[in-house]
């Protein structure tokens, strides 16, 4: 099994998505990562601290998922449908109770996300209010249109200072 240490460094600013202050870099940890094929990295990531409210937070990069090891391409192909436990090429991915949980995962979480969705939406401009007062799962029409739907998601609802039910 092969293993490689990445360090991810963002150049961009960080704001608090709690109270919306500045963060300021406070040390660095060590994420395992795993990718098709059994592939397992080791990612350096930095934890950057609230300069207002004191709250630590870990600066993640999109294609890493919260409190997950898999790549969000991995598991968004697995909610999809595209990747199954009895595919060939299935083979070194995640077993089939892994992929179980994470369906279980999105189910418990849907009504969650398309909460954060509409209330997102409400604030960004080219969100029309007939769509967010519509009974339409937001969530649905997002999996449908983009191809790398679960980051954009998890981008708007982290970056408001929501979370997901791990």
């Amino acid at each position: 099994m092969r293993k490689t240490i990445f360090l991810i460094k963002s150049s961009a600013i960080s704001y608090c998505p709690v109270c919306m202050e500045e963060l300021s870099y406070r040390d660095s940890c060590k994420r395992i990562l795993l990718q098709e094929g059994h592939e397992r990295h080791v990612c350096i990531i930095r934890r950057m601290k609230c300069t207002k409210c004191g709250i630590l937070h870990r600066e993640l990069p999109d294609f890493l998922v919260p409190y997950k090891h898999y790549t969000a391409e991995v598991i968004s192909g697995v909610l999809d449908g595209q990747v199954t436990p009895y595919d060939e090429d299935s083979a070194d991915y995640p077993c089939e109770m892994t992929m179980h949980r994470w369906h279980h995962w999105l189910m418990k979480n849907t009504l969650r996300i398309d909460g954060y969705l509409r209330s997102v939406g409400h604030r960004l401009p080219g969100f029309s209010e007939e769509l967010l007062m519509s009974g339409v799962p937001l969530l649905e029409m997002l999996r449908s249109s983009l191809y790398n739907w679960l980051e954009t998601i998890l981008r708007f609802i982290y970056d408001s200072g929501g979370f997901l039910v791990p």
